[in-house]
């Protein structure tokens, strides 16, 4: 029966062995990758870029950077993929494989803990490894597939820490942690999770603490040299330039319809930039709302040239031509983040109602954005992607007519109907009883499941603009587990249909 205890005595790994229903999706399921690849990549022949994002990954990894615009993991894995092979069929097949591994791991470990059907499983198997999402986010020059699987091998390990914890896997879920840390910044939260549950966990004392230990040593110590590193080039303490640069840009789509402040009344040190702020807002204010650069939430304030964050930092270093443009962007991280945080606290309400509230929208229902069109419809790549991957000539293309990827369209439907099911579906699970009639476990991991769900909307609404790619790994968890809340609804309800048969032919056989 669902949710009450795993579905076997015998330990994980043998029973993946041993059973025959294992061995048959096992192998059904590989051929099933590998067909799924081949047929992807003759469609798609090269790698899918986003500009400027795979750009920057890549010259990071060339110069070898200990620190970049976006989180430096991913230039670190390509710099070390790179002394093994520089071809981008390797590279895609590999992020691919990566993903699909972590995707196998985590529905193979749901079946043993949760006692699932076998069609419920096998449907769910099918829908989650031919998610045609998968090949997609895998053929990107972008963080996004090593993150999406990282962040599922961290979700699986909290399962397994939950069921049957001990040092080794504690240690592993550590590791686990450094690289996700290092791939995304969406994952500032997962530390606090992770430490909860292993505090929480039935470890001794003893292999709690060092398991606490291992996670605070490996993340104290990337985000130690990473400030250092960024002392060195920008002389600015901070850990992430991206993240102030985006708390202020996330601020001005609220305070762009706030009453504007004056800037002498404001701290002295954001004056000359909020006088620049309050300029382009006026510009901004004859334009009809539909037609504003910033009339949706999205990326005018971050990367536009015209943005006054922009504007201010060329101001800044106007007369400094010897200084990298990573100095000069790097160098603004810290006082973007005062500032931002300065307007959020003082125009909540048009924060909330400008910011906040279309980015909850594009959480339950998010854009396709980059997972729309291949390179951006651009049949051109730059240099650097010519030199990393040792190609002949700048050009890319595809077996399609036009570079938009048709396939993803349907998802932002699919996916709000899901949320939404999922919200109703857990409720209706404890309504009708499922967590009285779940085990100790279950229910720890249903309430967690829930929590990480909803952790991972408010930390991605309020962190950045929401994007399909960004929600892979919330995706597959959803879906998962709304299966399983479905089919106990399902049980529930042919449960209550015989119940209402039985007590209503009591009369008749009375009668008879």
């Amino acid at each position: 029966m669902l949710f009450e205890g795993p579905i076997s005595s015998k330990p994980f790994i043998r029973w993946i062995r041993t059973d025959r229903e294992n061995r048959l999706l096992l192998r059904l399921a590989v051929i099933a990758i590998i067909v799924q690849f081949m047929v992807f990549k003759f469609l798609y022949p090269f790698p899918n870029f986003m500009p400027p994002d795979s750009y920057s990954y890549l010259e990071a990894a060339s110069k070898n950077q200990s620190i970049n615009i976006w989180a430096i993991g991913y230039s670190k894995f390509l710099r070390l993929f790179s002394s093994f092979t520089n071809s981008h069929v390797v590279l895609v097949w590999f992020q691919y494989f990566l993903l699909e591994a972590s995707l196998l791991g985590f529905l193979f470990s749901v079946r043993y803990l949760f006692s699932t059907g076998k069609w419920l499983f096998r449907i769910l198997a099918v829908i989650t490894i031919l998610n045609p999402l998968v090949p997609h986010i895998s053929n990107f020059v972008g963080s996004d597939t090593i993150f999406t699987a990282l962040s599922l091998i961290w979700f699986t390990q909290l399962l397994w820490i939950l069921f049957k914890p001990n040092l080794r896997l504690v240690l592993w879920h550590a590791l686990v942690l450094l690289l996700a840390f290092m791939v995304r910044y969406n994952s500032l939260y997962y530390p606090l999770i992770s430490i909860i549950i292993i505090v929480g966990s039935r470890l001794q004392m003893k292999v709690r603490w060092m398991g606490v230990g291992a996670i605070v040593i490996l993340l104290g110590g990337f985000i130690t040299n990473t400030e250092f590193a960024y002392h060195r080039i920008t002389n600015t303490w901070q850990y992430s330039a991206f993240g102030g640069w985006q708390i202020a840009a996330n601020a001005l789509y609220g305070y762009a319809h706030a009453v504007p402040e004056a800037p002498e009344r404001i701290p002295r040190e954001f004056r000359k930039l909020h006088t620049m702020v309050n300029d382009h807002m006026k510009s901004l204010h004859r334009i009809p709302f539909f037609l504003r650069p910033d009339h949706d939430v999205s990326v005018y304030y971050l990367w536009d040239f015209n943005s006054p964050l922009k504007t201010y930092m060329d101001e800044q270093w106007k007369t400094d031509t010897i200084g990298s443009y990573f100095k000069h962007w790097g160098s603004m991280g810290s006082l973007y983040a005062a500032y931002g945080r300065y307007l959020i606290w003082h125009h909540p309400i048009p924060f909330i109602k400008f910011y906040i509230w279309p980015n909850l929208v594009k959480y339950y229902s998010p854009p396709v954005g980059f997972m729309g069109y291949y390179a951006l419809g651009n049949n051109q790549v730059d240099p650097i992607a010519v030199d990393w991957f040792g190609w002949k000539s700048n050009k890319i293309s595809t077996r399609f007519k036009n570079s938009e990827i048709s396939v993803t369209q349907p998802f932002p439907v699919l996916v709000a109907m899901a949320n939404l099911l999922f919200v109703f579906s857990f409720l209706g699970f404890g309504i009708l009883g499922g967590f009285r009639k779940a085990t100790k476990y279950s229910k720890q991991v249903l309430w967690w499941v829930f929590a990480i769900w909803l952790g991972n909307m408010v930390f991605s609404v309020i962190s950045a603009p929401i994007e399909l790619r960004y929600q892979l790994f919330p995706i597959i968890i959803t879906l998962s587990f709304l299966s399983l809340f479905l089919s106990f609804l399902i049980q529930a309800s042919r449960s209550v249909d015989k119940k209402m048969q039985l007590t209503q032919g009591i009369p008749a056989l009375l009668i008879q």
